[in-house]
C-alpha cells in the first residue's frame, strides 16, 4: 500500500479485548478497561497516521436506547435538552461525560447512541470513517431486511439486548447488564401489554427453539 493511501482500519472494542481488522488481518490486544487515553497511545503507536477507523463499541462501553419526544416539542435545540434529560434518567450518569447522538425527528421515536467523551478524545488524531455501538450498528445493518412485526434478544459483552417494533417502527430499546434474556422479555412483553411476535431474532448462545438466528459482529 502506498504511504499516501488511506488504510480502512476496523478497531472492535470489546468487553475484554480489542480486535484490529486490516483487510484478512486480525490482531488481539488485551482491552484498557475503560482506560481511553490508554488505548488511543497504543492505537497510535501501532496503527498509520492515515488510517481511517471503522469502530465498533461493544455495549458494555455504550449506551443505545429509544427516545419518544412528547407532543409539542420543537426544534433540534428541545430534542437536545430531552436527549440529555433521557439519558440522565435510564442511566444515572452525566450527559456531559458522553457524547450522545439521535436520529433528530419530534414527530415519531428516535433512537439514540451515546459513547463515552474520553473514548472519542483518544481517537482525535485519527480519521474515523465511524464510531457506533454494536447494537446501533447490528441493528442498521439488519433492519431494512426484517419484518414490520418482530422482536430480537442479544446477549454479548455481559449485556442483554432487546428490541421490539411493530408497522416497521421501534416500540421499545432496552439494555442491562446480565445475560438473563427471558426475564427481561417476559418483563417488558407484560409492562407493554403485547404479546410475543412470530418474528423472533436472536443473537447471542443458547439461542431458544422457534427463533431466527441474526448474525452480530463486524
Amino acid at each position: 500500500m502506498s504511504r499516501w493511501q488511506v488504510e480502512n482500519i476496523g478497531v472492535d472494542i470489546g468487553a475484554h479485548a480489542i480486535a484490529l481488522r486490516r483487510g484478512a488481518q486480525r490482531t488481539t490486544l488485551k482491552a484498557h478497561g475503560g482506560d481511553w487515553a490508554a488505548l488511543g497511545a497504543e492505537l497510535t503507536q501501532l496503527l498509520p497516521a492515515r488510517a481511517r477507523l471503522l469502530v465498533r463499541v461493544a455495549d458494555c462501553w455504550s449506551r443505545t436506547f429509544l427516545l419518544e419526544p412528547p407532543a409539542g416539542i420543537s426544534g433540534l435545540r428541545d430534542c437536545r435538552l430531552l436527549l440529555d434529560a433521557r439519558f440522565e434518567t435510564l442511566y444515572g450518569q452525566a450527559p456531559a461525560d458522553w457524547l450522545l447522538q439521535a436520529d433528530w425527528q419530534a414527530d415519531a421515536p428516535m433512537l439514540a447512541c451515546a459513547i463515552p467523551r474520553g473514548l472519542r478524545q483518544a481517537l482525535a488524531g485519527f480519521s474515523l470513517a465511524r464510531v457506533l455501538p454494536a447494537l446501533l450498528q447490528d441493528w442498521n445493518r439488519h433492519c431494512a431486511a426484517l419484518p414490520a412485526d418482530g422482536v430480537w434478544c442479544a446477549a454479548a459483552d455481559g449485556v442483554v439486548n432487546l428490541l421490539l417494533w411493530h408497522k416497521a417502527r421501534l416500540q421499545l430499546v432496552r439494555q442491562q447488564p446480565g445475560q438473563d434474556v427471558d426475564g427481561l422479555l417476559a418483563l417488558e412483553l407484560a409492562r407493554l401489554g403485547v404479546a410475543l411476535p412470530a418474528a423472533r431474532f436472536w443473537s447471542g448462545p443458547a439461542m431458544p427453539a422457534g427463533w431466527t438466528q441474526l448474525e452480530a459482529g463486524a
